[in-house]
């Protein structure tokens, strides 16, 4: 699932993408997709089974934890998460907080995506994206 929402721009980036800190924007999307979410999941016969789920985009940086608690909470009584898959989400190192780590795995996400994209303070600078 790609929530395509950032707070600044990374410029070798090319997948769809929002830069806002408008997060009423954030609010609007994601109304619309728990809408699709319920539209497909009424043309099942049971609730199909999730045995691999990726979040993609700048996720944690840009919805607060109880916002994805939300969505996460949804996907949950829409479809069958199986036990013991493989739930991961993208994070951004510069703006991610053991706090909210911790509130990702209480979610139930079992696997963070680091998006460190070059150690190179050059690179880093050029892409816009620098991290110690």
């Amino acid at each position: 699932m790609h929530l395509p929402f950032c707070s600044t721009v990374c410029f070798y980036c090319a997948c769809n993408k929002v830069i806002t800190a408008n997060k009423a924007r954030g609010e609007e999307y994601l109304r619309y997709l728990k809408k699709e979410i319920d539209l497909h999941c009424e043309l099942f016969h049971d609730r199909p089974r999730v045995e691999q789920m990726h979040w993609g985009g700048d996720t944690p940086a840009f919805f607060d934890n109880t916002t994805l608690a939300a969505l996460y909470a949804l996907l949950r009584r829409r479809f069958d998460l199986a036990p013991g898959g493989e739930y991961s989400i993208e994070i951004d190192p510069r703006t991610v907080s053991a706090e909210s780590v911790t509130g990702l795995h209480l979610m139930g996400f079992n696997r963070l995506s680091l998006g460190v994209q070059d150690f190179d303070a050059h690179v880093k600078r050029a892409v816009n994206r620098v991290q110690s």
